[in-house]
Parts: C-alpha cells; structure tokens; sequence
C-alpha cells in the first residue's frame, strides 16, 4: 500500500500514527508529495488532498478518518472503539466526537497558514480572524474535554492537532491559557509514533 502524505500534515499524521502503532510501516510504503503539483495523489485523490491511501488492489481510499478505520481494522487496533448492544457507553461517539472537534481545529489552521502565505496584499483577513476564533474556541474545548487513559482515535486527532499549531503558530501560546491541554499533550507526546512523526523539518 502507499500513503500519500506531506510530513507537515497533521491528517497524514493520524494515520503515521496509527501505521507506527499497529506496526504496519511493513505494509505501507509513505510517499511525500506536494499536494498541489503530484499526479501521482491527482490520480489517486481526485479532490487532491492528503492523505489518499492506495490499496494492493489500485483502489484508494481518502479522507483521514475512512484512511485511520481502515488502518485500524487491517491491524487489529482499538482507536475505534466498537459499538455495543449492551453498553450505551461504549467509547465510541466520545472518541469520534473528539476527533472531529481536532480535525476542525486542524482545518482551521491549515486555512490560516496557507492564507498567510499568500502575498500580505492579497490576504484575506477576515478569513484568518474568523478562523483563529475557530482554533481559539476549539483549545477552549478541549481544555474541558476528557482524554482516555488508553488513546482512541480522539486522542490522536486532537494530539496531531496541537502538535501542528505548535509547529506552524509557535507564537499562538496556548500552554500559558490551556494548562490541562498543556500537560496532557506534553504526556502525549512522548509516545514514540509521535516522536517518530514530528513534522520538524517539513516544509
């Protein structure tokens, strides 16, 4: 299988992730690729965006969430907690709530770090205010959000997350106003498919 993914990328992270987790990097070959310019994602993502997940049998699957449940069934993982008939509480919405609530934060920024590289002139402001109000709601969130003790899916949207806000928006200082997000991601982060994934010399 080949991942097409940007090192930068904190949805190709989620699934860098999990690979490392569920040990699978035997099985998935992970391609760098510039969004903009790779046929090679073109052809398999027709909305051109990472992550895109080719399979052994040609066939792709996009979107990080479809691409982290396949990778989570292939290798036998818990990241998703299943559903139960006897068990209103299973795990499993609080897990895929939090991973929407990262992924948005994820998005927001994305948006705000691509807006600002485009020349001041041309810049969009009001598109980076609205979408820095969104990253700044989100922390907020998460400040009063609950982590598991053993790491679903949430956990590691959420942690790729912040990770890219630390990366792109080093100045944002979201550890002074956010101490239990601050001590639980720093937790979080010494994992070692999060180490092995840290986008410090992307581009």
């Amino acid at each position: 299988m080949k991942l097409y993914m940007a090192p930068a990328s904190p949805f190709a992270r989620k699934a860098r992730v999990i690979i490392r987790e569920l040990d699978l990097t035997r099985l998935v070959e992970e391609i760098a690729v510039n969004p903009a310019t790779s046929e090679e994602l073109h052809r398999a993502n027709p909305l051109r965006k990472i992550p895109a997940l080719v399979l052994d049998d040609g066939s792709a699957l996009i979107d990080s969430p479809v691409i982290c449940e396949y990778l989570n069934e292939l290798g036998g993982g818990k990241f998703f907690p299943g559903m139960s008939i006897w068990r209103n509480g299973s795990g499993r919405w609080r897990a895929l709530g939090l991973q929407a609530l990262g992924d948005g934060i994820a998005e927001a920024a994305v948006t705000c770090v691509y807006e600002g590289r485009r020349p001041e002139e041309l810049q969009n402001k009001d598109l980076i205010a609205k979408q820095m109000g969104i990253v700044a709601r989100g922390l907020d969130a998460l400040e009063r959000a609950r982590f598991a003790e053993e790491p679903t899916i949430g956990e590691i949207a959420v942690a790729c997350a912040v990770g890219y806000l630390d990366f792109r928006m080093p100045d944002l200082g979201w550890r002074e106003t956010h101490p239990k997000l601050r001590d639980w991601y720093e937790a979080f982060a010494r994992y070692p498919s999060m180490q092995a994934t840290m986008p410090a010399n992307a581009t």
